[in-house]
């Protein structure tokens, strides 16, 4: 029962929710002392994509607990199938990338996600996922940027929510767990756009909102505007930017 109490908090931590039925299901399958077993869920962050977790546990040999060992996510695009990818996300003590992070990090969005050194130290740190490049295990490699300030890149435009202390914070949130985030641009006239963190060139990426009633050719062109991604205000590039080593966590599983 101390396990399940740690492995409850570490689904609500680490975004699979609280009181759910996959907490129950966790509950059986520890009270049958099985070896190890695997909980599924899914989740709809967007229209027409569904995110998918499959869920492993197993008994630590030594200790007589359960850990949670790892998950793997799977985006699946209902109406482009072709995008259709997957990734395993390792945990330790509770700590790894969100399940709502796998999904933008799948998505093809940067994230700050959370890691333990060798010190059992944690830290978050700026990634991405490498989706045209995989390891031996058939996982998409993981890109880290370690100088990357959100905060001062947003300083540099005229975003409404950025002005406010209290929108401020929910807005630096919400981009930091890879999320794309609707916001007022003031440039001239106030816009909305929505807006994503890009850690690679140390800006943001800027789209307009697609339309919902165009048709024709001028649902094609604000289609193909809605997906250029603007510089920086100075268009600056990342030139120091350095790679952490792949999968930053320590500990045995076993």
């Amino acid at each position: 029962m101390e396990s399940l109490e740690i492995l409850n908090r570490q689904l609500k931590f680490l975004g699979f929710g609280e009181n759910t039925l996959l907490n129950q299901q966790l509950e059986e399958h520890i009270l049958k002392e099985e070896p190890e077993f695997e909980l599924y869920t899914d989740a709809f962050y967007e229209h027409f994509v569904r995110v998918e977790a499959k869920l492993h546990f197993l008994r630590h040999v030594k200790k007589g607990i359960y850990i949670f060992d790892h998950y793997v996510a799977r985006i699946q695009y209902e109406q482009d199938p072709d995008r259709n990818k997957q990734r395993l996300f390792h945990v330790y003590k509770g700590t790894g990338v969100t399940f709502k992070e796998a999904y933008n990090l799948l998505d093809g969005r940067a994230a700050k996600i959370d890691q333990i050194n060798q010190d059992d130290e944690r830290f978050s740190v700026w990634a991405e996922l490498d989706l045209d490049d995989k390891d031996t295990q058939v996982n998409y490699r993981f890109k880290y940027y370690r100088h990357y300030d959100l905060d001062k890149v947003l300083a540099t435009y005229p975003i409404a929510e950025y002005q406010s202390e209290a929108t401020r914070k929910m807005l630096l949130a919400s981009l930091e767990r890879g999320n794309k985030h609707l916001v007022t641009l003031n440039t001239g006239k106030p816009e909305p756009k929505w807006i994503e963190a890009n850690p690679a060139d140390r800006t943001i990426r800027i789209y307009a909102p697609i339309p919902s009633k165009k048709r024709g050719s001028d649902e094609r062109r604000s289609a193909r505007r809605s997906q250029r991604a603007a510089p920086g205000p100075a268009g600056e590039k990342a030139t120091e930017d350095q790679e952490l080593p792949e999968e930053t966590t320590a500990g045995s599983r076993n």
